[in-house]
């Protein structure tokens, strides 16, 4: 069983900017005290429904500020950016943190972001595989020529530094629709998975359609790492919690905002069907929804049986948890590090032993 952190950087908190990063940068320290083994960072644009452009940047600060912990990306937006500037960035991190890297990808999916790198959406799929194997031969410290629809390597190049973790940082895939979970298995790469998108049944059968595909393709997914993303808050009581659900409520209506089909944006163009047809959908979302699906908020004992049921339902045995949400305030975040340290890692891990002792049997 593993934990790591997930930051949006979304933030509606009547504080500065400045001090978003200042006190996240806090409690990435101190969550590698308690124990969480990775922290992941995502790559967003023009909104404060993410306020970090290049996750890579930061990854560099936090690998001085850690020992220990992973550092994702969940994920690289991999239109928006040259793939042999991005691979070596990615080195360099790999680097600075001593082999520390996890490489999570994606090819993204709100129009505002498209439109203001004038990238067009519906090529981004085919983008994403051209990078992705510019990427994958880069770190791999190969010299190579490449000739794509995008990008075009004309002389044979590498890149330097050489990452430190061999053949390369392991790779991620955030995937919502099935043709990217299909994408994830030919690759042999790990799922960034989440019920935040859509329902929990969906995430867990299109999982299974994913490990289907794997053991077609020859892969083992239980040799990879699959980390299962959910907005987590754990207070002393069900009823503190419950008050802070209003957190999620904003950010599901601001993300109503942002996705293909929304008001004044695109229907979802093609690859992106498993995204919300109708994004006004999640501008109706209320506090008692976000209480009762798709989020881990409440008393320790609450939020140790909501994980048990992601277990259960969607195999999660590696959970990146996200619990800075909206205006949350810190000295609350980093209580709920405290408590979910405290109660939650334990009794998961409990509960993962016996689940495998059971099945041994």
């Amino acid at each position: 069983m593993k934990f790591g952190m997930f930051y949006l950087f979304s933030d509606f908190g009547d504080i500065p900017q400045r001090q978003v990063f200042s006190e996240v940068l806090e409690e990435i320290e101190y969550g590698e005290e308690l124990g969480f083994e990775s922290v992941w960072l995502p790559e967003h644009h023009f909104a404060v429904y993410g306020m970090l452009g290049n996750p890579m940047t930061l990854a560099a600060a936090i690998s001085q500020r850690t020992r220990t912990m992973k550092i994702g990306t969940a994920i690289m937006v991999l239109p928006f950016q040259h793939p042999l500037r991005l691979a070596e960035d990615a080195a360099l991190v790999d680097n600075l943190s001593d082999g520390r890297l996890l490489l999570g990808l994606g090819r993204g999916y709100q129009p505002p972001e498209f439109h203001g790198f004038g990238v067009p959406q519906h090529a981004s799929r085919a983008m994403f595989l051209e990078s992705f194997e510019i990427i994958k031969k880069a770190l791999s410290g190969e010299k190579f020529t490449y000739k794509g629809n995008f990008w075009e390597i004309e002389e044979p190049t590498e890149i330097f530094p050489k990452p430190v973790q061999t053949p390369h940082p392991p790779f991620y895939l955030a995937a919502i629709s099935p043709a990217s979970y299909e994408i994830a298995a030919r690759l042999n790469i790990s799922l960034l998975r989440s019920p935040q998108f859509t329902d929990l049944k969906t995430v867990a059968e299109a999982y299974e359609g994913y490990v289907s595909k794997m053991r077609e393709f020859g892969h083992d997914p239980d040799l990879l790492d699959q980390p299962f993303s959910v907005q987590t808050y754990v207070a002393p009581t069900d009823e503190e919690a419950r008050a802070e659900t209003k957190h999620v409520v904003w950010f599901y209506h601001l993300l109503a905002t942002l996705l293909p089909g929304a008001p004044g944006r695109p229907m979802p163009p093609a690859g992106y069907e498993n995204y919300p047809r109708d994004p006004s959908v999640l501008a109706g979302v209320t506090e008692d929804e976000v209480w009762e699906r798709g989020t881990c908020f409440g008393s320790p004992e609450r939020v140790i049986e909501l994980m048990k049921g992601y277990m259960r339902q969607a195999g999660a045995t590696s959970f990146m948890v996200q619990m800075r949400i909206g205006g949350l305030e810190h000295h609350k975040v980093m209580r709920s590090m405290e408590l979910f340290a405290k109660h939650v890692m334990p009794a998961l891990r409990e509960e993962e032993a016996k689940t495998t002792a059971a099945v041994k049997v």
